[in-house]
């Protein structure tokens, strides 16, 4: 062969022989090497010793039936290669197979010097050929012999393992006790206080024989390592019995109930003196007198505390049956009424370990409305403790009716309630108020409702339609003669301005004068009726407030004014005139009315930013599942369960899709600032600033959102949300200062002829407002009850992952910044 082939093309034949046994060797030794790749990676990562007894044989178990399947598959799949298929091999992958053709031999002609000469040519041809050879390498096409990547799993174990292991743990498993062992502590200790008092877990190995104050119900979380037996727990913190547990036991847990000393004994043992800090029941006491409105909502200010939180409360109103005067429908035997439970109102952000809230509800329409009833409240702390405050005794706070018709259909509804015995005389009563309908009732309609009522009494059916319909008839002959009033004083103001812009005659002008000087009588004699001075709020001061005389004066010079031909100025007289109308504060034995400068346009525009301010806390909600979905730990609430896989899986695309949301919310946002009222004021000036700020928030969070900072959009958002907050309640300002706080209804509250207002009709932001729409003064903008509730329980929520050290730190941090932003 030495003398076919040159040095160059011998070398390249051994290196592909080499090759060629490397990958017969491979393919029939790879799960051999795969089985011992493993176990070698797996020892470096943890040696067996610190393995449980039943897991460490299972795994021994299957790595030896690994390594002896791995050990057959060799012997049955490995066949030695020979040198003639390296050759073949190496002649393959050259042109013309030079290797092959070098060892041929001439058949024909070799006695012919033509043809020996061309046989040598060829030769020679095939020489060159051959010299170009270079060893080929071995075909290790594994992956259909191992269509798992079983090879793989076990090379990244073994990887792993001599980049984060060491050799010196797998020795030390092996046996070998020539390898000295790193020293480390034989037991350690931790104290977790519970997560509601947000105090930090005590490492007690760093605060060796010192004496202790931890709160009650302080977890102790015990681990004691080295052989069984070495060392054990001694303990009087739990107040468990001695032979309920063992000392001895390896990993041990259980509260602090009381003062008392803990140890561990044996080498290297310590002790310490733990005095508990016992949770006090909370506390709650009653600030004031009960307060009632006009409406009949009444508000009961409180102050609760408690030595961590305060959770929950409530508000229990019982009736008082022996106080009660048990006459006409009151004499009959009461059905069963449960006690009233009203939910009492948390801060929702801030300390709730002392704090003072307002409880404000309208039980009007309750069967108990003006019965004797005591009132006491109720709060819990996180361990479930009670405090209850002193008992209050009071008739229930009521809507109180003045047209006497009212106040009778208000009563059979009471004693319709009270007992189902009282149907007959109820019907019976209602039969005798209805019998000269056209003189009772100033609707026919109305008539014809009390009509099918008393029907459906005496058919029998359900009392509770029936005292529903009592309940809406009582109010529209309580308030239906001011409402009308209301609507035709508009009315006259309209008539009279379109008058005088059209140019219209005198006799016109003068008609439609009277007009309105009889329907400001007709509305000042309905809302004197409806408004009795003991009903009435404090008045506004002088400045603020102006008479009905005052008013004819200015009628007075108004028609003098047209008289004189002066129309430019009695527009705007007329203009004045209405303003006053709607801003009429009644005094003490005077009639008046009020109203609320631009109140349409102005409850359009506090409407929108309470709508912009429910997006914003949605989009915020939103982007907060999205960061949970990133994060290890389960969703917050249940909010949090709805979105937050869904938002790991849509990644960036759902980032971009709230982004574009958040920058129409901004865009939005700009546009209402554009028609906020009170340009000229300061409380309308710094609500523009406030919707500024808000804007500037939103776009900033969507630029965040857009870059996947979710941490950094939720800071901006919380801004966003403050800043509305904050622009409502300066259009709430700028609205006060245009108005008066609204008792009973105004003209402009009905400019459209057959407009009503239900007196228990709410604001945009739930609030209940009177017949007239307007706001109470002093009222806090605050959302519905239910959305208040839902705050609290996500705040509750966030204080409790706050303080769980199971969390990702990373988790815990954003929280705490959410708990101490708000």
């Amino acid at each position: 062969m030495a003398k076919l082939f040159s040095r160059r093309i011998i070398f390249a034949l051994w290196l592909t022989f080499v090759g060629l046994w490397a990958e017969r060797i491979m393919r029939a030794a790879w799960p051999l090497l795969s089985t011992l790749v493993l176990g070698i990676g797996v020892l470096l990562l943890a040696a067996p010793d610190l393995w449980p007894l039943v897991v460490l044989k299972l795994a021994g178990g299957i790595w030896l039936l690994s390594g002896l399947y791995g050990l057959w598959y060799f012997f049955r799949r490995f066949a030695a290669p020979t040198l003639g298929a390296a050759r073949a091999r190496l002649d393959q992958n050259l042109p013309d197979r030079p290797l092959a053709a070098l060892r041929d031999i001439q058949a024909l002609g070799q006695g012919d010097p033509a043809s020996a000469a061309l046989w040598r040519a060829h030769l020679a041809q095939m020489r060159a050929a051959a010299a170009k050879a270079s060893a080929v390498g071995p075909q290790l096409d594994l992956a259909p012999r191992d269509p798992f990547a079983l090879r793989y799993i076990a090379l990244l174990v073994f990887v792993i393992g001599g980049l984060f292991g060491s050799v010196q743990t797998m020795r030390t498993g092996l046996g070998d006790a020539s390898v000295p062992i790193a020293a480390g502590p034989q037991w350690e200790v931790w104290l977790q206080p519970p997560a509601n008092t947000r105090r930090p877990v005590i490492y007690l190995n760093d605060v060796m024989g010192v004496e202790l104050s931890v709160p009650q119900d302080t977890v102790v979380l015990v681990r004691l390592y080295g052989d069984a037996g070495l060392h054990a727990i001694e303990e009087t913190l739990s107040g468990r019995p001695a032979d309920t547990f063992d000392a001895a036991e390896p990993s041990q847990k259980f509260l602090v109930t009381r003062s008392g000393r803990l140890a561990i004994s044996g080498p290297d043992g310590a002790e310490w003196w733990v005095s508990m800090l016992p949770d006090a029941p909370p506390e709650v006491e009653v600030i004031g007198e009960v307060a009632r409105d006009a409406e009949g909502s009444f508000s009961l200010s409180f102050t609760a505390r408690d030595d961590v939180a305060v959770t929950a409360g409530r508000a229990w109103v019982y009736l008082n049956i022996d106080e009660v005067n048990r006459r006409y429908g009151l004499a009959a035997e009461p059905a069963p009424q449960p006690d009233i439970e009203l939910t009492l109102p948390l801060i929702i952000s801030g300390d709730r370990a002392e704090f003072t809230e307002v409880l404000t509800e309208d039980l009007s329409k309750h069967v108990w409305a003006h019965l004797p009833v005591s009132l006491r409240l109720e709060v819990e702390d996180m361990r479930g403790q009670l405090g209850q405050s002193a008992a209050l005794e009071l008739a229930l706070p009521a809507r109180n009716f003045f047209d006497p018709l009212a106040k009778a259909l208000v009563e059979q509804r009471r004693d319709l309630l009270w007992s189902p015995d009282n149907r007959r005389r109820v019907s019976q009563l209602l039969r005798a108020i209805s019998q000269a309908p056209e003189t009772l009732f100033r609707d026919a309609q109305d008539a014809e409702i009390l009509s099918n009522i008393i029907r459906d009494l005496e058919a029998g059916t359900d009392l509770e339609p029936a005292a529903e319909l009592l309940w809406i008839l009582a109010l529209e002959v309580e308030d239906g003669d001011l409402e009308q009033a209301a609507q035709k004083l508009a009315r006259a103001q309209d008539k009279l301005a379109e008058a005088i812009k059209n140019g219209a005659t005198p006799e016109e002008i003068a008609r439609l004068m009277d007009e309105l000087r009889q329907a400001q009588r007709e509305y000042f004699k309905e809302f004197a009726e409806r408004n009795p001075p003991s009903e009435q709020p404090e008045r506004l001061p002088d400045d603020e407030a102006v008479s009905e005389d005052q008013l004819q004066e200015m009628m007075d010079r108004l028609q003098k004014l047209m008289e004189e031909g002066r129309m430019a100025e009695a527009q705007e007289l007329l203009e004045e005139i209405n303003r006053l109308m709607q801003n009429l504060q009644m005094t003490p034995g005077q009639s008046g009315g009020e109203g609320q400068e631009g109140q349409e346009g102005g409850g359009q525009q506090m409407e929108d930013l309470a709508d912009s301010l429910r997006q914003q806390q949605e989009l915020s909600d939103q982007t907060f599942r999205d960061l949970q979905g990133q994060t290890p730990g389960d969703q917050l609430g249940g909010g949090g369960a709805e979105g937050g896989n869904d938002a790991g899986e849509e990644g960036p695309s759902s980032q971009d899709s709230l982004a574009e949301q958040q920058k129409q919310l901004e865009r939005d946002v700009e546009r209402q600032r554009g028609n906020l009222p009170g340009a000229g004021t300061e409380a309308g000036q710094a609500a523009r600033r406030a919707l500024d700020e808000a804007a500037e928030a939103m776009d900033q969070a969507a630029e965040d959102l857009r870059a996947g900072d979710l941490p950094g959009a939720l800071d901006n958002q919380s801004e966003a949300i403050d800043a509305l907050r904050e622009g409502m309640r300066r259009l709430g300002e700028t609205l006060d200062e245009q108005a008066a706080p609204g008792q009973g209804a105004t003209p402009n509250d009905r400019r459209a002829e057959g407009q009503s207002q239900s007196p228990s009709t709410r604001d945009p932001l739930g609030r209940d407002v009177g017949g007239n729409g307007q706001l109470g003064a002093g009222e806090q903008m605050v959302p519905q009850e239910e959305l208040r509730l839902r705050s609290q329980e996500l705040m509750e929520e966030i204080r409790r992952r706050a303080g769980s050290l199971e969390r990702p730190k990373e988790e815990r941090n954003y929280l705490q910044r959410l708990l101490d932003h708000f």
